[in-house]
């Protein structure tokens, strides 16, 4: 029999008895404390399983991350060749819009050429539509003359205003019923605007400067603007209408 006289011979019989220290922690533990190892051991378990999930769950993220990742990578490269290719469809949409302009501008002067031509045919038709007796036309040189009279007198025209005068498509000298000297100054153009009518105006007003004789604006055109329809009703400019075939080469 086992005699405990000091804290020593408990600890060693503790030690060397385990049913002995299986009853005195029985006797000393609540049952709670009992059961710690075991639920500890299954804490440790569990909390070794949560562990491991949560290593899965975190390389599936880093995984799927690496997914989105390439993916934002293949979207942004394709984003830059859209806009790549959009900038060289603007550019393309740009040079045909200038190759346009310049086409409609490469018209625009051949339709000029062919009104100028076809007012020249029908000088005599507009002059005697207005009113008046052909005494001929007016040259370039015959302007440049008259005008070079007067400015050396007066200097009072504005070289713009001259240099565009030198210009005008056509100028008519002409006679009323009582032989008095009229002049008609003529813009033809396939479609007449304000410019036409502006530049008709103006032209007539010069000619009256230098000349000291009446002169007249006229337009001759296939169709007008909206706008200068106003001119023509009051007279301030007169339209001879040119006709579609007017501009058809024979």
């Amino acid at each position: 029999m086992n005699v405990i006289h000091t804290t020593d011979d408990l600890l060693r019989l503790l030690n060397q008895n385990d049913e002995f220290r299986q009853a005195v922690r029985r006797e000393v533990l609540s049952e709670e404390l009992l059961k710690l190892p075991e639920r500890f051991a299954k804490f440790e378990t569990r909390v070794e399983g949560f562990i491991d999930e949560q290593r899965q769950f975190n390389q599936q993220t880093e995984d799927s991350i690496g997914e989105i990742r390439d993916t934002l990578a293949q979207h942004t490269e394709a984003i830059a060749q859209h806009t790549e290719a959009i900038r060289e469809i603007r550019d393309t949409i740009a040079q045909q819009s200038k190759a346009i302009n310049r086409q409609s501008d490469a018209i625009g002067e051949l339709r000029g050429k062919a009104a100028r031509y076809a007012v020249a045919v029908h000088f005599l038709d507009i002059t005697e539509a207005m009113g008046f007796q052909l005494r001929g036309l007016v040259t370039r040189i015959d302007l440049g003359w008259m005008v070079n009279q007067r400015q050396r007198r007066d200097n009072d025209i504005p070289q713009n205003d001259l240099r565009s005068f030198f210009r005008a498509d056509m100028v008519i000298e002409v006679a009323d019923s009582e032989e008095t000297t009229h002049y008609i100054a003529v813009e033809a153009s396939y479609t007449a605007d304000e410019r036409d009518t502006s530049r008709a105006q103006r032209n007539a007003a010069i000619l009256t400067q230098i000349t000291g004789h009446p002169a007249h604006a006229a337009i001759a055109s296939v169709r007008n603007v909206r706008e200068i329809q106003p001119l023509l009703d009051d007279g301030t400019v007169y339209w001879y209408a040119l006709e579609p075939a007017d501009f058809t080469p024979e």
